[in-house]
């Protein structure tokens, strides 16, 4: 069970004398905040630099700075509060995030086909965002409530689902970027859960199979000859178009192996097939969520895994922004070009220079040593994530910094390897630099929780 919320303060050395405000300075992680402020600093200016050929820069500044305003209230609002109090109401927290998920698809805006933002008055955030922090909140709550019996198989089906019931609303907008980043939260959060590592290599052939089949009809569309000349390559290439003659044969498989498990089980029959069950459940779950990735991506989307790919097959489309952030990383050198001095960024070559490619524009215009020093800083993010988690009171805490610190960590190098080539344009933001109120407020929201981890960790 969790213990219930206290805001009484202990340590062993303390004195009673001292006030909470006391108290809280003291035991204040400085370090966290005064990088991610150093981050929060370099991305202002760095959205003013990449904003600067738009003409109107103060545009950006003035939302971004009420963007981060808003999240330093924030930051401080949740590292005031007891983080122990989300452990309680798991189910609360589910249903006001599935309803913000709910709610964009009912009233959302679109852009570029994706349905992810809600407008109240002149400003506009994307649930997807908020979304991400409550889930670590939900499922480190639901693992924490059955704790004790976490190495069993059926204690990790609602954590399971509550990433499931996510990844598919957000798939409906959609926005298959901003799903990537809760398989590596749920193996994180189950990972510090104690759950058996069977278990854990289990999801994560889920989601190797699934990205495989993602990959898969890619690759057969690139070379539509090869599935002509493969009859099981045709068969699965076409199933993933979603025919009903191919899911109505697997799931029939998958009822077949099902009934047999369950017969077994009834026998008290234990059997080195059941493995085998096993790992076909998990192919057929894994491919049908590649099926429908595929079927989700818009066509930008398909045209920048065709790229990522063959990256010279469209140059002067879906490949050009990867050339472009590649010649702007390359033309920063050692110590770059000088602020607002980038010929990519400044006379417009780099594409969606101030959210995705800012680090492009980073270094092309700060080169090398700045660059490696703001990886050093989100270096640091990551470090003291882990550490709160090393040092939290409970296993609730250590759940949620480590679900946070993932976060941080995928969301850092999936944009890194994105603006180097290194991994397909996914369209995810990189932390407290790239330019976006909702994903700035969620990040500095998500710190203040670490941040009450840290600071609640000696509460009696």
């Amino acid at each position: 069970m969790i213990d219930k919320p206290s805001f009484t303060y202990f340590t062993p050395s303390s004195k009673m004398d001292q006030s909470p405000l006391s108290h809280f300075i003291a035991r204040f992680d400085w370090i966290l905040l005064i990088d991610v402020i150093a981050l929060s600093i370099i991305g202002i200016m760095m959205v003013y630099s990449a904003s600067s050929r738009f003409g109107h820069p103060e545009y950006f500044i003035v939302k971004q700075l009420i963007a981060l305003v808003s999240g330093f209230i924030m930051l401080f609002l949740f590292a005031a509060v007891n983080y122990q109090i989300f452990a309680q109401y798991p189910k609360t927290l589910f249903t006001i995030s599935i309803s913000l998920l709910l709610a964009v698809l009912l009233f959302g805006q679109t852009y570029r086909g994706t349905k992810a933002w809600i407008s109240i008055g002149p400003m506009a955030f994307q649930t997807s965002e908020i979304t991400k922090v409550l889930s670590i909140l939900i499922v480190s709550g639901v693992c924490a409530r059955s704790i004790k019996e976490i190495q069993r198989l059926k204690s990790l089906v609602m954590p399971f689902l509550t990433v499931l019931a996510h990844v598919i609303f957000i798939l409906m907008q959609p926005d298959f970027g901003s799903t990537l980043v809760y398989f590596p939260i749920l193996l994180g959060i189950l990972f510090v859960a104690g759950a058996r590592p069977i278990h854990l290599l289990a999801i994560f052939f889920y989601g190797i199979i699934s990205g495989f089949a993602l990959l898969f009809h890619t690759m057969i569309s690139l070379n539509p000859e090869f599935s002509e000349s493969h009859p099981v390559a045709n068969f699965l290439y076409r199933g993933m178009g979603l025919k009903k003659e191919f899911w109505l044969l697997m799931s029939s498989i998958a009822a077949l192996f099902i009934l047999i498990w369950w017969l077994l089980k009834q026998l008290r029959l234990r059997t080195q097939g059941a493995y085998f069950i096993f790992t076909f459940l998990f192919f057929f779950s894994g491919w049908t969520t590649g099926s429908f990735f595929a079927n989700s991506l818009m066509q930008y989307q398909r045209k920048r895994l065709l790229v990522f790919f063959q990256p010279g097959i469209d140059p002067m489309g879906a490949g050009y922004h990867v050339i472009q952030s590649m010649v702007a990383l390359g033309s920063g050198k050692i110590f770059g070009r000088g602020f607002r001095s980038g010929t990519q960024g400044q006379l417009g070559f780099l594409p969606e220079q101030h959210t995705d490619f800012i680090f492009s524009v980073l270094g092309e215009e700060f080169g090398f040593v700045i660059s490696s020093f703001v990886l050093f800083l989100y270096l640091t993010v990551i470090w003291r994530s882990i550490s709160i988690a090393g040092d939290s009171r409970d296993r609730f805490g250590s759940m949620v910094a480590v679900g946070i610190g993932c976060m941080f960590a995928f969301y850092g190098s999936i944009n890194l390897a994105m603006v180097m080539g290194l991994a397909p344009v996914t369209g995810l933001p990189l932390p407290f630099l790239s330019y976006g109120g909702s994903s700035l407020v969620a990040s500095l929201a998500a710190v203040g929780i670490l941040l009450s981890i840290h600071i609640h960790r000696y509460i009696h």
